[in-house]
Order: C-alpha cells, then structure tokens, then sequence
C-alpha cells in the first residue's frame, strides 16, 4: 500500500514546491518595492522633466544643480533600499503559504520532514503515510495571494498615482522624439550656438500652394549640397520664389532674429518663453534664425523662379465636315496652368490690319494646376457672325500669379456651315451681309422682304414666315443697327437651322453643351453628386440626339437605303456609345478623371464624326464609287453568313456529309464574285486593293478545305476573308469621303492630311484594327491602387493630431487629384 502511494505523493512534493517558489517571489516583491520606491519616484520625476523638454531653457548653472541633485537623491535612495532589504527564507515562504490558505498550526512542516523513530513499526508507518496523505490533500488547495507590498502607508498623498499621470502626459508631448529630449536633459549645453540651439527652434518653409511642392524642413535634411561663403559650409536650399519661411523659438533671452538676404527682422513674441515669425522669400541670399551672438541656423536660399507659361498650336486649326472648328495645343508650365484661351480677331487684306474688336473661346484643361496638357476640343463657331470670313488667331495661357504666355498668330478662314435648303441658304447669305456690308441694310431688308413673301419656298411654315417678319421690322424701325443687329443674326440663324435640320440641329447643340460641361467639371475636379448629374445629362442628351438623328433620316428615304449599305455603320451601334458612357461613369467613381476625360474626348470626336458621317450619306448616291461600295457590302454579309454555316457544320453531330458540298460551292460564288468586283475597282499598291487581294486569297484557302470536307479548317481562311473584306470597305469609304469633302470644300488639305492618322467618319484610325491605345485607360490593378491611396490620404486628412503643416499638404494633395 505504501508503494501505490508513493506516485501522489511526489506529485503533491513537486505542487507544493511549485507554490512554495511563488510565495517566495510574492515576499520578495513586497520587501523589494518599498525599498526601491524613493529611488524610482526620483528617477520618474527626472523623466518626466526630461519628457517635458523643461531643463535645456534653464540656465546652465542650474541645470547643473538639478542633474546633481537628481543623482545623488536616486544614489542615496537605492543605497538605503539595498542595505535594508533582506531575502525572504524557505521558512517565511511557507509560513506565507500556510497564512494565505489559512491552515493552522504550520502543518505544511509534515511534507518536509521524516519518520523519527518507529519506523519499523508497520503501525508508525501506516500511521505515518496516511497523515502524510492527508497534507499531501491540503497542498492542491494551497494558495500564494497577491502581493501586499503595503506602500499606501509609506505615500498616504497617493503621490505615485500624480507621478505616473504626469509620465503619461510627458511622453504625449515628446512624441515622436522623446529621446532626444531626453538627451538635451542629460547634456547641459554651456553655448547655444548653432549644433546646440537646433533642437530648440523649428523652421520651415512653405512654398505657394499652387506650385504643389512639399514643405522643406531644413532642420530634418540630413543630406544637403554645401556652399562656402563668410560663415562657412552652408546647407543649399532650392525654394520657389514667393515661399514662405516660418519659425518658432523657445527660451528666454533676447529677441530672435530672422536675416533674409541681408534684411533683419525681429521675431514676435508670443509669450515670455515662445517667439514667432513669418516673411517671403523672393531672391536669392543667406537665410539666418540668430538670438543675439548667437547664430540658431543658417543656409544659402536658391529662388527658382516662376517661369511664364508656353503655348502653341499643335497644328493649324481646321473645321471638321460638320462645320466645328477643330482646335489643338500645347500648352506648359512650371508649377501649373490656371487657363487657357484662343483671341479670335477679324482680319482685313490678307491679315495685314487687325480689327479691335475680339472674341474668346476658352479652352479646356485636363485638371486645375497642370504643368502640362496637350489638348483637343471641337467648337461649334458655325453661328459666329464671322463664320465664314477671315480671322487671325492667338492662344494665351494663364498660371497662377497671372502671367500670361502667347502663341503664334495664324490666319484662317472660320468654319462655315453649308446649308442645303435653298430658302435657308438665302437667309444665311443676309445674315452674313449685316456683318460684311452693314451700310447696305435698306438692301437686306428688302431681300428678307422677298424671301418672306415667297412662303410656298419654304413649305407655309408660319415660324419661319414670323421669325422673317420681325428680322425684318427690327432691321427696318431701329435706327440704330448696333442696338438689334445682334438680335436679328441670333434669330436668322434659328430660322435657317430649323429650314435645314429641324430639331435636329437642337439636340446636336444640347449634346455638345452637355459634353462641354462634363469635360469642364472633370477639369475643376467637381464633386462626385455634380459629375453624376452631368453624367445622366449628358445620357438624356445623347439619346435625344439619335432620336432626333433617326427621325431626320427616316424622312430622307432615299438616304435610308444607303445608311443599310454602309459598311461603316458596322463600327457604331447604340450599345456602343451607352458602353462607352458606363465606362466613363466607371472611371469617375474609381478617381481616375483624366482617363475619364480621354474617353469623353474620343466620344466627342466619334459623335462630330457620325455628324460628318450624315452629311457625307445626304449626298453619297451620287458619289462614285458609291454602286460597288453596296456590292461590297452584300460580300461582307454572305461571307459572315457563310462563316456561321461552316461552324455549325464543324460541331460534333452536324452531318457534315449534307453541308460539305453546298458550304464549298457556295464560297466558289463568293470568290468569283469577288474577282469581277475587283476587276472593276482600279485600287493599286496598299490599301483597298490590297485588302480585296487578301480577302481573295483566303477564300481560296477556305474552297480547298471545305472540298476536301474538313469545315474546321475552313473557318480561319473565312474569317481572314471576312477582316479583310471590311478593311477594304472602310478603306473604300474613306477614299470617297476625302473625294467627297474635297469636292463641298468641307475638307482639309490633302497635303496636310497625308501627314496624318487615317480615321474613318467616326474618328476611328483606319488600319490594320480599331485601335484605342491613344486613350490610356487605366487597368484594374490600377484603379484600385488609386482607390487605395486616395483613402489612405482621406484617412489621415481626418487625424487632427497630426501637425498643421502636415494637414494643410494632405488637404491640398486631395484637392488636387
């Protein structure tokens, strides 16, 4: 029985010998405490001075004096505690045990002692286990107690509690350098010249916030280019011109000093401890922070200064086949363009003599305060009373202190839109005259006199015969023309463009007002809410203009016919233009605004394009080439037909037997057909031609395979036919629009034109493949990062613990992008 005991009785040993180590570290932390607490309250007390950064704006004597006094308090106190202090005994940690489990008369005493005498007596023994088995119990019930070190009765006041609420107080303050405050504590500086007075002033500079340039903090540049001037190796800073610099000095003394270029000024005081200032600088020279003898800092100040703005046409401005004025620049700045804007005059004799009188058209940006921007704008100068007539252009961009950059001045004549209506033409030609021949009004008069009097030429419409009558008495009853001359061309030009387009003409102009907005709003870097609405505006504005579109086409059913025929119609659907809208909302919500404002740009130029597209389709029936543009296109149809067919006959299942001979006689037609189409198109070297070529080539490759009756292999060649077939027809469409547009006088010069991308009527470059790589729309991965930062920069724009300074960046970074 003893032997089966002996196991739970050294595990009750090793219990008990576990507490008994506990107890001992509980006693000696009770004895230890009190002994050390006069020594570590000192020891805090210095900290937290330290932390408080109070000691270095004392006088060197008694900072001395403090430090002196520090030490030997906290040398006395730890001498004090360590002669009193005694390690506790085994014996005091288990009476500390048996105290704290209340077990009486010191039973713990069993576990470590022996069987006296009587050990040979199997009665003493038994006796002796069993008592042996009772204590062994009464261990796993032992307990050590919390530490009682009892120092409420050596600090009655509670002093500690102040102590360590001052400790937490002070390391707030000296965040995020409580070291080197602790340092300056511990090193009495017995001269304040430059190395020792820098930890105890603070001195930055803020340059303009529009240059978007970071604050410099001279006294953190650890790395600095030198100069060498009277005072020796300076530190050389390179600030915009107009920066300013701010500094702040703590200590008593004599009033500080600020030295700019050789100009002293006194700081202000604040309070008897605090002093501040706060100046410009403007040129180069020495920048110096001195209290009396005493240089604080010093560096040598680089201005860069504030160049004025560039601009220039990127090339000559050009109307667009619907009569908008095309206008590309380039345009630059240091530290950021503030506007930019075109200065239209009228020109006389070839553009020898300027009028005095000028028109403005200002000019889109692609963001506030960018150094760069290379833009494209179209702007409908068709109703301008000098469409039409020669003018001198000048571009002139803006920065943000006001100066002004101009451009060469070219001379052009200003896009004029060609009416179709005769009744129309008639009113533009008078309107065109009150700003040409003013003197002659009695003469234009009488011709709107005459076009009123005439209704049946313009179908009875009673808006247009009133709309005459009252150009036609305000010209006649008003002696002064300057008074109502603008009125009447305002009119006039309403009147010729419902003759002409009817509501069309008024949703083109909602639409391009809508895109002109947006484009604006994108640039100023409006709200979220605002770019939403003028998104759905410009959604309602769109579909109103395809509507309008639609309806003026279906009354033209001769144009019907040619519009199913066009193979360039191909390239612009509604889901098109509605996917292009979701993908510029998208980029808005993500914070990607200037690819935003690319892709709104592209969908400008495809829309003025599709205007061109429509005029070139009025007058395309009598365009040559126009019979064997609709051949080509009914090729383009039969061979995606053809396509279709080949691959469902390729599935797995589709009786291939069946199809095979008909797929492969069927594309025989298509090929002869092809060859007689190219016979008659005379279209040498690169281009359509070469295309046709292409396109014939595979077809042949396709008869091969689907006669020896594998489809699967015909379905290459026959897609290779079907991208060259269309390349051809965009090919064939552009060459007839250039004829066409030559021919109306709408077009560019043919010279000009060589030089350029190829693009079809919506904008599109023609070549090997739609491209889009000119508008750098940013990836997923992108998006996202953006997204990330911007966050990031909202998070701590929200910090308000944050310095001043610091925010003030943040917030300006966050206006910015």
């Amino acid at each position: 029985m003893a032997d089966s005991e002996q196991p739970g009785t050294r595990i009750a040993a090793a219990r008990y010998a576990v507490k008994l180590q506990l107890a001992r570290l509980t006693l000696t932390w009770e004895r230890l405490w009190p002994a050390l607490w006069p020594a570590a309250g000192t020891a805090g007390l210095f900290l937290a001075l330290a932390l408080l950064d109070v000691m270095p704006y004392l006088p060197v004597g008694v900072h001395l004096l403090i430090l002196a006094a520090f030490l030997g308090a906290f040398g006395y106190f730890a001498w004090r505690g360590a002669r009193g202090f005694a390690a506790p005994a085994r014996r005091d940690a288990r009476r500390r045990l048996e105290t704290a489990s209340g077990l009486e008369h010191r039973p713990l005493a069993v576990l470590e002692d022996t069987l006296a005498a009587g050990g040979e007596d199997v009665d003493s023994a038994a006796l002796w286990q069993l008592h042996r088995k009772r204590m062994a119990a009464a261990a796993r019930r032992l307990r050590v107690g919390l530490p009682a070190p009892g120092l409420a009765g050596r600090d009655p006041f509670s002093l500690r509690g102040a102590l360590l609420l001052v400790l937490v107080v002070a390391g707030v303050a000296a965040w995020p350098a409580p070291g080197e405050r602790l340092l300056r504590a511990l090193t009495p500086q017995f001269g304040e010249g430059k190395a020792a007075a820098a930890g105890i002033f603070d001195l930055w500079i803020a340059p303009p916030d529009y240059t978007g340039v970071a604050p410099l903090f001279p006294l953190k540049l650890k790395h600095a280019e030198t100069t060498e001037t009277g005072d020796g190796a300076l530190p050389v800073l390179q600030v915009p011109v107009g920066s300013r610099v701010i500094s702040q000095v703590q200590g008593r003394g004599a009033v500080p000093m600020l030295v700019v270029d050789g100009l002293t000024t006194l700081f202000e005081r604040l309070d008897p401890l605090h002093s501040r200032i706060e100046a410009k600088i403007e040129k180069d020279g020495r920048l110096a922070v001195e209290r009396g003898s005493d240089v604080l800092g010093a560096w040598q100040v680089t201005v860069i200064p504030d160049r004025a703005p560039a601009v220039s046409f990127a090339e000559k401005p050009a109307p667009t086949p619907s009569s908008a004025l095309r206008l590309s620049f380039i345009a630059r700045d240091d530290y950021g363009l503030a506007s930019a804007k075109a200065v239209i005059r009228r020109s006389y004799e070839k553009g020898q003599v300027i009028g005095k009188e000028t028109s403005q058209i200002k000019l889109a940006l692609p963001g506030r305060n960018v150094r760069q921007a290379k833009e494209t704008g179209f702007h409908d100068l068709a109703p301008h009373k000098w469409a039409g007539l020669p003018v001198v252009m000048e571009l002139i961009a803006t920065d943000a202190i006001g100066q002004t950059g101009m451009s060469e001045r070219l001379n052009f004549l200003l896009p004029e839109r060609i009416f179709t209506h005769p009744v129309a033409r008639a009113i533009i030609e008078q309107r065109k005259r009150l700003t040409t021949t003013p003197e002659k009004r009695p003469s234009i008069i009488s011709e709107l006199e005459r076009i009123a009097g005439a209704p049946a030429a313009f179908g009875d419409d009673s808006v247009v015969f009133l709309a005459l009558i009252s150009a036609h008495s305000r010209l006649l009853h008003n002696k002064n023309l300057d008074d109502v001359v603008d009125s009447v061309r305002d009119l006039l030009w309403d009147t010729a463009l419902g003759l002409e387009d009817g509501t069309l003409s008024i949703a083109e102009r909602e639409l391009r007002r809508a895109q002109q907005a947006l484009m604006k709003a994108l640039a100023e870097n409006a709200s979220d809410a605002e770019l939403e609405r003028l998104m759905r505006e410009l959604q309602a504005a769109l579909n109103r203009y395809m509507q309008a579109l639609a309806e003026h086409l279906s009354k033209r059913p001769q144009q019907q016919q040619v519009m199913e025929l066009d193979p360039n119609m191909m390239l612009l659907q509604g889901s098109d233009l509605k996917r292009m809208l979701d993908q510029i909302r998208n980029l808005i919500r993500s914070g990607a605004r200037q690819a935003a404002r690319e892709m709104l740009a592209r969908l400008q130029n495809m829309l003025e394009n599709l205007r061109a597209a429509q005029l070139f389709r009025l007058q395309m029936p009598g365009v040559r080439g126009a019979g064997m543009l609709r051949q080509l296109q009914d090729l383009i149809r039969r061979q995606q037909q053809l396509m279709d067919r080949t691959f469902r006959q390729a599935q797995p299942g589709q009786g291939q037997p069946r199809f095979g001979p008909l797929s492969a006689s069927q594309q025989r037609a298509l090929r002869e057909a092809l060859r007689r189409l190219r016979g008659r198109l005379r279209l040498p070297g690169p281009g359509p031609g070469q295309f046709l070529d292409q396109a014939g080539q595979a077809m042949d490759r396709a008869v091969r395979a689907l006669d020896q009756n594998q489809p699967g292999e015909a379905i290459g060649p026959q897609g290779e036919a079907l991208d060259r077939l269309q390349r051809a027809g965009r090919g064939l469409m552009r060459q007839m629009i250039e004829r066409f547009t030559r021919r109306s006088g709408r077009g560019r010069d043919p010279r000009a034109m060589r030089n350029r991308p190829r693009r079809d009527p919506l904008g599109r470059e023609i070549g090997d493949d739609y491209d889009s790589s000119d508008v750098k729309v940013p990836d997923q991965a992108d998006v996202q990062r953006a997204q990330k930062i911007l966050d990031e920069l909202r998070r701590r724009a929200g910090q308000i613990n944050r310095p001043l300074i610091e925010l003030d960046y943040i917030n300006r970074l966050l206006q910015r992008f």
